[in-house]
């Protein structure tokens, strides 16, 4: 943890188990064209917010606000930064107090005159790359407000299109019927899915997981006993929670496959260590 880091009621324990899995979601990201930033929240200003810092700006780029809780910050920019290999810092509120109050980014024309430009990228982002894009400004007052604009789009590129430059960080392992022992995992996501060849609702856990190096695996939980909804698990099966590590006594691979750039490795058989 940043020993020079203000954080406002938050307990030390949250923070530190924040702080790494702040840490973890970093592994395979890089800061070479600046980073993304969670400002603190201060008792006079109650909420987490969410910049884009640059190299060579001195002006970070205000996007919008998260929450007024730590950990559901950080779990709301994981959210945003998904598809991104752009690294996620925490820097203390005092870094950004002076760029809450700028006026360049209004807009002062069109259907949303009034309003700031993070405030249009939140509800109309096709709006903001319009400005960027294909805007050309006949007075010299609205070249600022292109310039930041082409900031949102970089923004929007990395969190909406920029899927393949993670790919480096994926790797495919193993051979196709290969077993691999002693997998220590980090879950990324999790989804619920009802297995279909059986006629009552066994809830399986399909799970999206990295190792230590980044790379992705993919593989299903088996439902332990059957459920009475489709979207709840048995009380008979163990719940796989985000950001949990997993120990996987062994897995045999199944299959590797890339999507959007990321290599992923499937994995069958799988024997879960249940400490």
């Amino acid at each position: 943890m940043n020993q020079n880091l203000t954080l406002y009621q938050v307990s030390p324990k949250v923070a530190e188990t924040v702080f790494a899995h702040i840490e973890e979601f970093n592994r395979g990201r890089t800061a070479a064209n600046g980073c993304y930033a969670i400002s603190t929240s201060t008792a006079y200003r109650s909420y987490y917010a969410f910049w884009r810092i640059f190299p060579h700006e001195d002006t970070p780029l205000f996007i919008r606000t998260l929450a007024v809780t730590f950990d559901v910050s950080v779990e709301r920019a994981f959210t945003l930064l998904q598809n991104c290999n752009v690294k996620l810092q925490v820097l203390d509120n005092r870094m950004f107090e002076s760029y809450y109050g700028r006026t360049d980014d209004f807009i002062s024309f069109g259907k949303y005159r009034g309003k700031r430009l993070a405030e249009i990228y939140y509800i109309d982002p096709s709006y903001v790359l319009w400005l960027a894009n294909k805007f050309h400004p006949e007075q010299k007052r609205y070249e600022p407000l292109v310039t930041l604009a082409k900031r949102f789009a970089v923004v929007h590129f990395e969190l909406t299109v920029q899927k393949r430059r993670i790919s480096s960080v994926s790797r495919n392992v193993g051979q196709v019927g290969e077993r691999l022992k002693e997998l220590f995992l980090n879950v990324l996501n999790v989804r619920l899915q009802v297995d279909t060849y059986k006629p009552d609702f066994y809830v399986d856990q399909s799970v999206l997981a990295a190792d230590r190096d980044g790379n992705r695996f993919v593989f299903t939980v088996k439902a332990r006993g059957k459920s009475l909804s489709p979207n709840v698990l048995s009380c008979h099966s163990r719940q796989i929670l985000v950001h949990e590590k997993l120990h996987l006594i062994s897995a045999k691979v199944m299959s590797h496959y890339e999507r959007h750039g990321v290599c992923y490795t499937r994995l069958g058989y799988i024997r879960l260590s249940e400490s």
